[in-house]
């Protein structure tokens, strides 16, 4: 009878502790040019902030997936995130990490109010469109990224909760300038009928048409910035990193990452006064919330 008990208590456990997993899936690109050395983009330094952010959600209590460079191709990183959304349960909390450079891509649908879409690029995506050669099928767009999380909403249902985080802007330029300052993203769009871009100041964020339905699990996107905004990296103990990606990790080194967004708060909170953190100046941020 006592091992009855014990086999009952043992399967009680084991389904509590199945009811909520924490997954992260995190994308960092560092050698742009490792695939594609005329692909037109610069290095950045996108691997430091997997490296950085990956002991810290270990430590959260999170199974962490991780792709870099070679790994982050378009269909490397479209593979990881459909794996992801197979294995999510119901009540799960998600952690999606990109650390790379984006890119504002013509909006071919007409779902864009400004006329582009907003992308995420991936190790073998060139800057440039060219006619029979490279269309931007590598381009991970917004479109195709709320897919996947809207797959991954699915999965976890009303009581889950996706985190995604875009530490990436689309306003900065191709080029390093001054040695010590790199920026991600760049001021040319992508194109294939020769349209001029020009950021536009608006209140939304870059991924800002998030879908709601009762069915669906709570999503936050945390943008490093607006898409007319710069995202400089920043330099500590001598190492690169995205100031967005440096500054969450200093966060959740203090606070455990929950359903409970008001890590959040802390987040915007110190980055408005930015100080506590010495010389840290972040970009200002960009949340959006879809709350359901």
């Amino acid at each position: 009878m006592k091992n009855i008990y014990l086999l009952l208590i043992l399967s009680i456990l084991t389904q509590l502790v199945l009811a909520q997993n924490k997954r992260a899936l995190l994308v960092g690109i560092s050698d742009y040019q490792c695939i594609n050395k005329y692909g037109g983009w610069n290095n950045i330094h996108g691997k430091n902030d997997v490296d950085l952010l990956y002991p810290t959600l270990k430590r959260n209590g999170f199974v962490v997936s991780c792709i870099s460079d070679k790994g982050a191709t378009k269909a490397g990183i479209s593979k990881a995130l459909s794996v992801l959304a197979s294995q999510c349960k119901v009540g799960d909390i998600v952690y999606l990490h990109f650390s790379t450079h984006g890119q504002p891509f013509e909006d071919y649908n007409g779902d864009e109010d400004d006329g582009w879409d907003e992308s995420i690029v991936p190790v073998d995506a060139p800057i440039e469109y060219t006619k029979g050669k490279y269309e931007g099928e590598n381009h991970l767009i917004d479109d195709e990224l709320h897919k996947f999380c809207t797959r991954i909403r699915k999965a976890i249902g009303p009581k889950g909760m996706l985190y995604v985080v875009i530490d990436a802007c689309h306003a900065g330029k191709a080029s390093m300038g001054i040695e010590e300052e790199v920026i991600r993203g760049t001021k040319a769009g992508f194109t294939r009928s020769g349209k001029y871009y020009r950021p536009q100041k608006l209140e939304k964020g870059n991924f800002y048409n998030i879908p709601s339905s009762p069915s669906l699990g709570k999503v936050v996107f945390i943008e490093a910035c607006r898409a007319y905004q710069v995202n400089k990296e920043i330099v500590e103990s001598g190492k690169h990193y995205g100031a967005l990606s440096y500054y969450i990790n200093r966060v959740l080194s203090n606070h455990k990452l929950t359903k409970d967004t008001k890590w959040i708060e802390t987040v915007c909170a110190r980055e408005s006064r930015c100080d506590p953190f010495a010389n840290l100046k972040v970009t200002p941020l960009q949340v959006t919330f879809a709350k359901v």
